[in-house]
C-alpha cells in the first residue's frame, strides 16, 4: 500500500532531520586535534645532538598499520617516532618519563628492509622507563615512545645521553686494583661488550675489566655492590701467560649485591670483569676485593669423645679440619648430618679414603698398612651461605659389622637406633633352607626401613614396614636403618619363613548323571602340619555366566571328597589351602563337571 505523503511516522522522521540540521548550525561540532607531527614513522623527529631533551606527546598519537606490535616489553599505543642519524661509537641511553603517562620505549636498528628490535622497556604512570644499547658508527636508529595499552595519553619528556666507552673498556684495558684489600668505583656506562667476555656467567653487554695479583696462594672474597636499578654480574678469570679460564661467576641479587669467594694460587693474575644482565641500563658499581680467611690445614683438632659440630660459611669459615686415631682391623661408624649440604673426605696420607656428602653413614676398616691418625675434612657449600654440620664417630659393635645377629624362624627381636648419634644400622641375618615364602616385619613408631640383601651383597629389596618374597636357597642379611639426625626409637623385627606348597584337585568322572555324586582327589605338597582346605563350588548359567554356589572347609593333606551336584548343569570347584604359620597358601586349578542325561540317539544314525 503506498504511504500517504501525509503519514504520521514519515512526519516525525522528517522532522528529527530537519532539527538535527538546525542544531549543526547553531552548535557546530568542535574541531577534532592533529595528530603529533612524529605520529608516522617516516615523519619520525631527528635527536639533534648529545646530550638532547627533547618534549613530546601521545595525545591524538595513532598507531600505524605498520608499526610493530610484537616485543618483549608488551603491546604499546598512541606512538610517535624519533630517529637517530649517523650515530658516533658509544653507549646512547634514552629515558622516557611524564607527568601521568605510563611510557613504553623501544628502540630499532635499520636494516636494509626491515627493522630490528635491540632493547625496550616501559613503566608504570609516572615513572620513567629507560634504555641503552651500543652504537655502531655511522649507523640509524629509530626510537618509538608510547603508552601502555589501556593508560592514558600525556606530555612527556625524552633525554638521549651519549656515554664513551672507559678506558678499562676491554681485557687489554683491565685497570689494576693495586694492594688488597682494595676498592674501586666503576661505572658500565658508555662500556661495549669485548670478545674475550666470560661465557655462560649472564653478560649481556657493557663489561668494564680489573686485574690483581694476589702474589701467594689463598682466598679472596670479591664483593660487587650496583647502584640505582642495574641488574649486573661478575666473573674471576685467571691468567696464566696467555692462558684464561673463568674461576667462578656471579649475579646481582635483589638488592644489588653480590659476594664471590675466591681460591687463588700462588703466581697467577686474576682478572674481574663486571657487567650488564639482559637488557638492564648501564650505571655505577662499587668493586671490593678482600683477603679471605685461609682454609684449616691438616692435622686439625682432636675429634673428642666422638663428636662434633660446627658452622661453615664460604667467606669467614670455609673448611674443619678434625682427626682420629684408628687401629688397623677395627671397625668404625661415621655419620654426617648437615643442613644445608656439607661434603666430607676421610683421608690418610693425601689420599681419599671415604666421601660423603649432606647425610650419610658408613663402616671403615684401616687395612694392615693402615691406623694411626685420620682426618676428617668438612668444606663449606659453594658461595657465600652457611651451613652447620654433626660429625659422629664411634667403633662398630657386633650388630655393625658383618652379617650381624642371628634371626630365627617365627621369631621376633626388639631393638633400638639412635640415627641422630651414630647408631644408623642394625644388621641381621637368616637362613632359607628351601625355596620359601619370607616375610620381614618391622614395627614401631620410628621411620625406619628395611633392606634386604644376599650374603654375598646383592641387593634384593628395600620397604618401610614389611618385606614379602619367594627366596631361593641360601643365606641372607636384613638391615635396619634409620634416616641420619632422627631420634633414638625402639624397633622389633619378626621373621617368618613357609615352605611353598601346591595344592592340586583332580576328578575321574567329568560327566555325572542326575543324582550321581563325583569324587574329588584332594593333596596339598609337602604335607602341612596343619590349616584347612577351602573347596568352593559354581555352577554355570548360560545368561550369566558361572555363579557362587557353597563353600566346604576340610583338613589339609592328602584325602578324597565326594560331591553330589544338586541340579542339572555345569559345576566347577577349586580348591584354596589357607596356610600357617610354617607353610604358605596355595591354590588348584578348577576341576570342572558336567550333570546331565545321555543325549538320545539320533535320527539318522550315529
Amino acid at each position: 500500500m503506498r504511504r500517504h505523503p501525509c503519514d504520521s511516522r514519515g512526519h516525525h522522521v522528517g522532522f528529527l532531520v530537519a532539527a538535527a540540521a538546525i542544531a549543526l548550525l547553531l552548535f557546530p561540532l568542535p574541531a577534532s586535534a592533529a595528530p603529533p607531527a612524529n605520529d608516522n614513522r617516516a615523519a619520525a623527529e631527528l635527536v639533534p645532538a648529545f646530550l638532547a631533551t627533547i618534549q613530546g606527546s601521545t595525545i591524538e598519537a595513532t598507531v600505524e598499520r605498520l608499526d610493530p606490535q610484537v616485543s618483549q616489553c608488551g603491546r604499546v599505543e598512541s606512538t610517535v617516532w624519533y630517529r637517530i642519524d649517523q650515530a658516533p661509537d658509544g653507549t646512547v641511553v634514552i629515558g622516557v618519563a611524564g607527568a601521568g603517562l605510563a611510557p613504553v620505549v623501544r628502540v630499532y636498528s635499520l636494516q636494509r628492509s626491515s627493522i630490528e628490535e635491540l632493547v625496550c622497556a616501559s613503566a608504570k604512570a609516572g615513572a620513567s622507563a629507560q634504555v641503552g644499547f651500543e652504537t655502531t658508527r655511522g649507523a640509524s636508529y629509530l626510537v618509538l615512545v608510547g603508552k601502555r595499552a589501556g593508560t592514558a595519553d600525556g606530555a612527556f619528556t625524552l633525554t638521549a645521553g651519549l656515554f664513551l666507552p672507559p678506558a678499562n673498556d676491554t681485557r687489554s684495558q683491565a685497570k689494576k686494583m693495586g694492594k688488597l684489600p682494595a676498592t674501586v668505583k666503576g661505572s658500565t656506562l658508555g662500556a661495549t661488550s669485548d670478545d674475550n667476555d666470560p661465557d655462560g656467567c649472564g653478560l649481556s653487554w657493557g663489561t668494564v675489566w680489573y686485574s690483581l695479583s694476589p702474589g701467594r696462594a689463598g682466598r679472596l672474597i670479591v664483593k660487587l655492590q650496583a647502584q640505582g636499578g642495574i641488574d649486573a654480574s661478575m666473573a674471576v678469570v685467571r691468567r696464566i701467560r696467555s692462558e684464561t679460564s673463568v674461576v667462578s661467576c656471579k649475579a646481582t641479587d635483589g638488592r644489588g649485591a653480590a659476594v664471590l669467594p675466591v681460591q687463588v694460587t700462588k703466581g697467577s693474575t686474576y682478572l674481574v670483569v663486571v657487567g650488564l644482565r639482559g637488557e638492564s641500563v648501564p650505571g655505577e658499581f662499587t668493586l671490593q676485593v678482600l683477603p679471605g680467611q685461609p682454609p684449616e690445614r691438616v692435622p686439625g683438632r682432636p675429634l673428642r669423645q666422638g663428636s662434633a659440630r660446627g658452622t661453615l660459611n664460604g667467606l669467614a669459615n670455609v673448611n674443619d679440619v678434625w682427626w682420629v686415631a684408628m687401629q688397623p682391623g677395627s671397625t668404625y661408624r661415621i655419620a654426617l648430618s648437615s643442613r644445608p649440604c656439607v661434603p666430607m673426605t676421610l683421608r690418610q696420607r693425601g689420599l681419599v679414603l671415604r666421601s660423603m656428602s649432606c647425610n650419610g653413614y658408613t663402616t671403615f676398616t684401616p687395612g694392615p698398612d693402615g691406623g694411626g691418625r685420620y682426618f676428617f675434612e668438612l668444606q663449606a657449600p659453594p658461595g657465600a651461605g652457611s651451613a652447620s654440620y654433626r660429625l659422629r664417630f664411634a667403633q662398630a659393635g657386633p650388630d655393625d659389622l658383618g652379617v650381624g645377629s642371628e634371626l630365627k624362624n617365627l621369631s621376633t627381636v626388639r631393638g633400638s637406633l639412635a640415627p641422630a648419634a651414630v647408631d644408623v644400622v642394625d644388621i641381621y641375618h637368616f637362613d632359607v633352607a628351601e625355596r620359601s615364602d619370607v616375610r620381614l616385619r618391622l614395627g614401631g613408631t620410628a621411620p625406619y626401613s628395611l633392606v634386604l640383601l644376599t650374603d654375598s651383597g646383592s641387593r634384593i629389596s628395600s620397604s618401610g614396614e614389611q618385606v614379602r618374597r619367594q627366596l631361593e636357597r641360601g643365606r641372607y642379611v636384613v638391615a635396619v636403618r634409620g634416616e641420619i639426625g632422627a631420634p633414638a626409637s625402639g624397633y622389633t623385627l619378626e621373621l617368618v619363613i613357609r615352605r611353598l606348597t601346591v595344592t592340586t584337585l583332580k576328578t575321574a568322572t567329568p560327566e555325572l548323571p542326575p543324582g550321581a555324586a563325583v569324587t574329588l582327589a584332594l593333596a596339598t605338597t609337602p604335607t602341612p602340619d596343619a590349616g584347612r582346605v577351602k573347596l568352593q563350588f559354581d555352577r554355570f548359567d548360560p545368561l550369566s555366566g558361572w555363579q557362587f554356589h557353597k563353600t566346604i572347609e576340610v583338613a589339609a593333606g592328602s584325602s578324597q571328597v565326594s560331591w553330589a551336584p544338586p541340579a542339572l548343569g555345569r559345576w566347577r570347584t577349586r580348591a584354596t589351602f589357607t596356610g600357617t604359620l610354617t607353610f604358605s597358601p596355595s591354590r588348584s586349578d578348577y576341576v570342572f563337571v558336567l550333570v546331565a542325561a545321555p543325549l538320545p540317539p539320533s535320527a539318522t544314525g550315529p
